[in-house]
């Protein structure tokens, strides 16, 4: 008979978050659980970004489950070991900032957005987590990303 008690110390040797491809520090998390939105690039310009520009993102990927009014956003910032917001966000109210509504059909999506980063932000490491959760708790994603910006940039951190 084998044993499998090395199973345990197995899994906690696997990875926690992996690098989405493309030129940017996001990475998906919960790698554990199944996951209904694939994302096959996440861009962001610059890279690294900086305080008092804009930042352009552009993401592409393939939603294998429809997001339904319901669906929801758990957000954690942290500035270094400090928690700055944790907020949970109505998806379908969001989703109007990247041209689009609910409900959201399975299939391929490409999306742009630009957003400005104010050039008062404070020198620091920040991290971001976001989980997005369909109406029936399912899992849509989760990505995190930390960029630190220096009192003269700013370099992103994986």
């Amino acid at each position: 008979m084998v044993s499998l008690s090395f199973l345990p110390y197995v899994s906690s040797l696997l990875p926690l978050t992996r690098p989405v491809p493309g030129n940017s520090p996001v990475e998906l998390c919960d790698l554990s659980a199944r996951h209904s939105l694939r994302l096959d690039s996440v861009d962001i310009t610059p890279n690294p970004p900086e305080r008092g520009a804009n930042l352009t993102i552009t993401a592409s990927g393939l939603l294998h489950t429809a997001v339904a009014d319901g669906a929801y956003v758990d957000v954690v910032v942290n500035y270094g070991y400090i928690k700055l917001l944790t907020q949970t966000y109505d998806l379908c109210e969001e989703l109007p900032n990247v041209d689009m509504t609910c409900p959201v059909a399975e299939g391929a999506y490409t999306l742009t957005k630009e957003v400005a980063i104010p050039g008062e932000v404070p020198p620091g490491k920040y991290t971001v987590f976001a989980r997005a959760y369909n109406k029936d708790d399912t899992m849509i994603t989760c990505l995190t990303g930390s960029v630190e910006f220096s009192a003269a940039g700013a370099v992103a951190v994986l």
